[in-house]
């Protein structure tokens, strides 16, 4: 009769197993911030793609009204909202706007851009008024471009500096002096509500503030059609030097 030999099989000791998971969880933690970062980018790239189309669906309503901008102003304000004819429609803040897609494409790009999600940031997670319902759109346009002269918002406009406002506001194209330094779009902050993102001029203080949701930074397309993402100084970017920069890039009297 052969002889059989009796194989012991070895099971995994707790103290093993322990190693084991302390070596998985050190490399999902090492891993976590490379993956979030990555996700960060993959979103900053989708941001900065959307203002390109935004900023060229803007280029060909100029090219096709003869040089005229889209119009951006408040037609009716104590409505809340930018109202049509306008490039968008509706009020961010406001829960029955925020999800209605058909107020964004009732816009004057809507035609030339196609897609409503191209209006929305992926990283933008920020709700309407009622603080549970998601908000369709991202982005703003620059108040100096395509708004009427003499609106000077609620009296926002600091007392004396109106004639100032009322030269840096364009409805042409080619009054504009140096496009590729004036902003356009922009990746508006949490407190979006209507389609106009205002920046009153100088010395007055911030009025709308541009999102920090991209890494502290925030995607810009300007208005020869060029995109730029923007590092801030604060989160969110309310500092001195964030307003200088951004008032830097507005259209020249």
């Amino acid at each position: 009769m052969a002889d059989f030999k009796e194989i012991n099989k070895r099971a995994f000791t707790l103290i093993e197993l322990l190693v084991v998971i302390a070596i998985i969880a050190i490399l999902a933690a090492l891993l976590l911030p490379v993956l979030s970062a990555a996700k960060q980018k993959a979103w900053q790239a989708s941001c900065l793609n959307n203002h390109k189309q935004l900023a060229l669906a803007w280029s060909v309503y100029n090219d096709d009204n003869n040089g005229n901008f889209v119009i951006d102003d408040p037609v009716t304000p104590t409505l809340g909202g930018t109202n049509f004819p306008s490039w968008v429609y509706g009020c961010m803040s406001t829960p029955t706007d925020a999800t209605n897609a058909a107020l964004i494409q009732m816009g004057l790009l809507y035609a030339d851009v196609n897609n409503a999600g191209i209006y929305h940031c992926p990283a933008d997670n920020s709700l309407a008024n009622d603080k549970r319902t998601p908000r369709l759109r991202s982005y703003s346009l620059v108040n100096y471009l395509g708004g009427a002269p003499t609106n000077y918002f609620g009296g926002i406009i600091p007392p004396g500096s109106e004639p100032l406002f009322t030269a840096m506001t364009k409805q042409k194209a080619g009054q504009l002096k140096h496009s590729a330094a004036v902003l356009a779009f922009v990746c508006e902050g949490v407190n979006i509500n209507d389609g106009i993102f205002l920046v009153p001029p100088p010395p007055a203080g911030w009025c709308d503030e541009p999102a920090a949701r991209h890494s502290m930074g925030c995607p810009f397309s300007f208005a020869d059609g060029h995109v730029e993402y923007w590092k801030w100084q604060s989160n969110p970017p309310n500092s001195a030097g964030d307003l200088a920069r951004v008032q830097a890039d507005l259209p020249e009297p």
